[in-house]
């Protein structure tokens, strides 16, 4: 028998043990859920950039106290839930000074669920559109500023496919969610109306506006 053999073929099993146990390490841990809530630490530094982001954008738009936000993102975060928006953590018996409620995006998270908490009403109509036409709209509501509110349940109508409805919420709480009404023209997507109530009125179809429970005076 030679001498090296049975070393040979000790350090060969080792070796497939140590492959093994690795592999078994790996398929144990994988990557984590989407769906699990994020860690405290990254919706922390998540918040404090969309905080970064309003003031340089819109600073008049800021309503709460820095202070008393800052000793609010120190202390354990709500548990929250996941919403098209992005995470939405609320806060109960929040102080005037504090945030009631924030979304945080799924972009600043590095991760997009696969399934959603019912939050916002969302419209039972219509197909859904595409990622590059909901950006082409972020960009003409929002400009650079792609931290202000998410653009979701973008909608084509079932009606008139010239014709896309959507819904805007926002990651602060600085104004009210709002929706709007997009449409096809000579091959792109123009925002023809945006606003919290009667939007559409006068330059949307009264059948494209009916198809999702809307309607004007004098209709």
């Amino acid at each position: 028998m030679s001498f090296y053999g049975p070393r040979k073929r000790r350090v060969k099993f080792f070796a497939l043990l140590l492959a093994s146990s690795t592999l078994l390490a790996l398929t144990a841990c994988g990557p984590s859920s989407p769906d699990l809530r994020p860690d405290d630490s990254k919706m922390r530094d998540a918040v404090s950039l969309l905080i970064k982001d309003l003031i340089a954008h819109h600073p008049d738009n800021k309503n709460w106290n820095q202070s008393a936000v800052d000793s609010q993102l120190k202390r354990a975060l709500p548990k929250g839930y996941s919403t098209p928006a992005g995470w939405k953590l609320t806060w109960a018996g929040a102080s005037a000074e504090e945030l009631p409620y924030v979304y945080i995006p799924w972009s600043l998270l590095g991760s997009y669920p696969n399934h959603f908490a019912a939050d916002n009403a969302t419209y039972s109509g219509g197909s859904s559109v595409p990622t590059t036409v909901v950006k082409s709209l972020e960009t003409q509501l929002f400009g650079v500023d792609s931290y202000f509110a998410a653009v979701v349940d973008v909608k084509y109508s079932a009606t008139d496919k010239s014709w896309i409805i959507f819904t805007t919420v926002p990651y602060l709480p600085v104004t009210d969610n709002a929706y709007g009404w997009a449409n096809a023209i000579n091959g792109r997507w123009k925002v023809v109306d945006f606003g919290t109530a009667l939007v559409g009125c006068g330059k949307v179809p009264a059948n494209v506006q009916n198809e999702y429970g809307f309607s004007c005076p004098n209709q």
